[in-house]
């Protein structure tokens, strides 16, 4: 197949260009950096306890179970995990995914942090902003500038320099909290703000938008939402009948003739393609060509989308071949999805059957795809 040649060239390109990540230091596995250890380039580490205890002249890229910085890291940390503690100093920005995430240390530059909980303990100091989306945000140390954050809870029980922008269920401010500038908070809950805080700029609380009340209610909006699926579907499928018929008959006449290797097929995708772009992904790290992984992935994605028309077409064709007359794909098209989206009502058994569909498609997409590349080569 000469997309994959294609694909395979590009790989060996990328692999053998020089690249910024083939030339830093690549560690795996539990990685401990001692107190005396220094390294002189940027360090990415794929593990699965990460202990940096020395110094880093350059950024770091973690990403493992427990992840710790004790040490000194002169660029910006960049880092995933269940939990990450940061106890030393930051150089630059600190960037942050995970279950808890721990700030005691000194960070130069901004906090980005994404996870279930993050705490910034007394000794912690960020130097410019911080924005957060957080379950439960607690600062008991400084951010030099503005305080963004998002989230269920969030205690401020130290010093914000700037501004605080929340948009949270319940926001507290202690008796230690002071905010140099403005506080801004979107909540339905009043924010508990202590006499003894300090707060130099106004003070706004805006309530949530509850969003505008829906036009139809109960079995109404239920049919409503049946037909936008099925409108949806039907444009999406007539879009790849009109312009690729040929792919559309090679999918059908794949789910007529072979049906249980098309259900395989679609099985193998719908479990490899997603590996095979994380391999892709984790590979191109290392050697270059990471985005790779990306296109796999999108094309997963493609597949996926198909998978549910071009089952339409199989089910389609099946319940009109009973006329025993040539059958038109949009009409097979309309019929199929119509049948699947009235089998998808039932409880338990609608979801299974749907489940199948989408096997049968993304096998009868495959094979309809290869099927093309064969009838390209067979002529010459």
């Amino acid at each position: 197949m000469r997309p994959l040649r294609l694909l395979a060239l590009v790989a060996l390109f990328l692999a053998l260009s020089p690249s910024p990540a083939a030339a830093a230091d690549i560690r795996s596995g539990d990685v401990t950096i001692g107190t005396t250890e220094t390294i002189d380039d940027d360090l990415y580490v794929f593990g699965s306890n990460v202990a940096i205890n020395g110094t880093i002249h350059g950024d770091l890229i973690a990403t493992g179970n427990n992840i710790s910085v004790d040490g000194s890291v002169t660029g910006d940390v960049v880092a995933a995990g269940q939990s990450v503690m940061i106890r030393g100093q930051v150089g630059g920005s600190v960037r942050a995914v995970g279950n808890m995430v721990v700030l005691d240390g000194k960070v130069t530059n901004d906090l980005l942090v994404a996870g279930n909980e993050l705490t910034i303990l007394s000794n912690g100091r960020v130097g410019r902003d911080a924005i957060v989306g957080a379950a439960s945000t607690t600062i008991s140390g400084q951010i030099g500038r503005d305080l963004q954050v998002g989230g269920t809870n969030a205690k401020i029980d130290g010093g914000i320099g700037g501004s605080v922008l929340a948009t949270v269920e319940r926001l507290q401010l202690t008796d230690r909290a002071t905010v140099g500038g403005s506080l801004k908070y979107t909540s339905k809950n009043e924010a508990q703000i202590a006499n003894m805080s300090s707060v130099k700029g106004t003070i706004e609380r805006q309530t949530p938008d509850p969003g505008r009340a829906p036009l139809v209610t109960g079995q109404a909006a239920l049919v409503v939402d049946w037909l936008k699926g099925l409108i949806g579907l039907l444009i999406l499928g007539i879009l790849v009948v009109f312009f690729f018929p040929g792919f559309s008959r090679r999918a059908g006449e794949a789910l007529v003739h072979s049906p249980w290797l098309t259900l395989a097929i679609g099985a193998l995708v719908l479990i490899g393609l997603p590996i095979l772009a994380i391999v892709f992904f984790a590979v191109g790290v290392v050697i270059g060509g990471w985005w790779i992984g990306f296109v796999v992935l999108s094309l997963f994605v493609v597949v996926l989308a198909l998978s549910i028309p071009v089952a339409a077409v199989g089910v389609g064709g099946a319940v009109l071949r009973i006329a025993r007359r040539p059958v038109p794909v949009w009409l097979a098209l309309f019929i199929g999805l119509i049948v699947l989206l009235l089998v998808a009502l039932i409880p338990i058994l609608g979801g299974l059957v749907i489940f199948c569909a989408l096997l049968f498609g993304m096998g009868a997409t495959t094979i309809a795809v290869v099927g093309n590349r064969r009838a390209e080569v067979a002529p010459a």
